[in-house]
């Protein structure tokens, strides 16, 4: 009897060391999963190429025949729609036009003119040198104007540099000059930017930009825009986007403390 019950306590014994076992084994396998699921990857889809902050433009381009048609939800129930295209590894090109007032009451204002950008990319970043882009973008934010144009003017003819991080290679810092031609007389604009990747799926973004705005003579006037937006890729094709502009801009300028939504799609032809 007493070699039998020693006999069942071994058994016992085992299959509770066999059970703790795959416990265990589960559990390396649930936070080995969850370790994947929340460290970055290079290789993540089009949308992490951000080939544009909140409002300005970077030095970066989509794939070659690749493209992306994007919404944005503005304030004042506007609406803007744009499509771009990567036409080669170093040109970018795209189309937008929109309108105040889709969402809500009354007649839409559509945009008077459909607007353009083009983006050519000069030098890949390599070393301690940055990457390099040139391009021109004719899309401003907030209402038209009688004079033409938006309250904040479009970028016009800019330069972007682009940069990864030295402690990460999932972070970069953006940085460029550019000139709209909205007016006639107005000094070049600088901006800055940031964008980190928190894993596959979320990244954040910030930017402050010394845009041009519109005083009430129609002059242009100087208005720092300090904006900040948190991006979610997901199935690598589909993007959303949300923006928080002009968090600490004066009484004065326009589109104060905003909020935009944009949804972008991808694919490749």
């Amino acid at each position: 009897m007493r070699s039998c019950y020693i006999s069942r306590q071994r058994a016992w014994c085992s299959l509770e060391v066999r059970r703790v076992g795959k416990m265990r084994q589960l559990g390396a396998l649930a936070a080995l999963s969850l370790l994947l699921l929340l460290v970055p990857s290079p290789a993540a889809g089009y949308g992490e190429s951000f080939t544009n902050l909140v409002d300005v433009q970077t030095a970066h381009t989509l794939p070659r025949a690749s493209y992306s048609l994007g919404v944005r939800v503005v304030p004042d129930g506007g609406v803007q729609t744009g499509f771009t295209v990567g036409v080669t590894e170093y040109v970018l090109a795209g189309v937008s036009y929109g309108a105040a007032n889709i969402i809500g009451s009354g007649e839409p204002d559509w945009d008077n003119e459909i607007e353009f950008e083009l983006k050519i990319r000069l030098a890949e970043e390599y070393d301690v040198v940055p990457g390099l882009a040139i391009g021109y973008d004719s899309r401003g934010h907030g209402a038209q104007t009688p004079e033409g144009g938006y309250e904040k003017a479009s970028q016009g003819i800019y330069i972007a540099a682009a940069k990864t991080a030295p402690f990460s290679e999932f972070w970069q810092f953006h940085a460029g000059i550019s000139r709209t031609l909205e007016f006639e007389k107005t000094d070049p604009d600088f901006f800055l930017g940031v964008s980190g990747r928190l894993s596959q799926e979320f990244s954040v973004l910030a930017e402050y930009q010394l845009g041009a705005t519109r005083d009430d003579d129609g002059s242009a006037d100087k208005t720092g825009y300090l904006n900040a937006g948190l991006r979610w890729v997901f199935a690598e094709q589909v993007e959303i986007d949300l923006y928080f502009r002009n968090l600490v801009g004066p009484s004065g300028s326009p589109e104060r403390s905003s909020r935009a939504l944009s949804f972008v799609f991808y694919d490749s032809f």
